[in-house]
């Protein structure tokens, strides 16, 4: 919350003005969107600069789609394993909340496998935490005693799955003004081959 200065009146319209200026700024922005609800900012990423192929750190090629939100999407080939990595302004996010991070996505009608489970690493934070394990198709059997998330149907005809969860405030990397994002996602069994990804959703809980 800004306090008011007293003996500069004018510095909580300078700060409100700046904090205009950013939203202005990432909203425009050619890899990402922000929104608001309910007075809560919500943040969208293109894949296109966030996936990149865990062994040599170059980003994965994309191409154009024509039923996304965004111009060009990745679309996965042979790949076993792929990392996500960006840098979050927490200017972008809601202050003091919990998030959460949707992968949004599609399987190509090629698409034969990832039928299996996939663990995803925070490497951050990997000493603290086990692998987060999820399905990028429902498997047959739920066991509700086990800690993985399932893919779920989105209105846009879009997929989407969680892979990560934070704290918009505590997770901002000892305080300061960027949230690292660093995720090594691996597939149990087979290839991602078929899978296409629109983005990344960040969405307050």
């Amino acid at each position: 919350m800004v306090q008011e200065d007293h003996k500069n009146p004018f510095k909580v319209q300078q700060v409100q003005k700046s904090n205009l200026d950013l939203e202005k700024r990432l909203t425009t922005n050619d890899k990402l969107l922000l929104t608001k609800l309910n007075g809560k900012k919500q943040l969208m990423l293109y894949a296109t600069g966030v996936l990149y192929d865990s062994e040599e750190w170059e980003p994965l090629p994309s191409k154009s789609s024509a039923d996304s939100r965004f111009k060009n999407v990745v679309e996965l080939l042979r790949q076993q394993v792929f990392a996500i990595k960006y840098k979050i302004e927490t200017q972008m996010l809601s202050p003091f909340m919990e998030y959460t991070c949707y992968l949004v996505f599609k399987l190509s009608e090629k698409c034969q496998g990832l039928h299996c489970p996939v663990k995803v690493r925070d490497l951050p934070r990997r000493r603290n935490k086990e692998n987060q394990i999820i399905y990028f198709r429902s498997p047959a059997s739920v066991n509700h005693h086990g800690a993985f998330w399932v893919p779920e149907q989105r209105k846009d005809g879009w997929m989407e799955v969680r892979i990560w969860k934070f704290n918009s405030k505590f997770d901002n990397n000892l305080g300061k003004d960027v949230i690292p994002m660093n995720l090594k996602l691996i597939t149990c069994e087979g290839t991602m081959s078929g899978l296409i990804v629109c983005g990344l959703e960040f969405r307050p809980m």
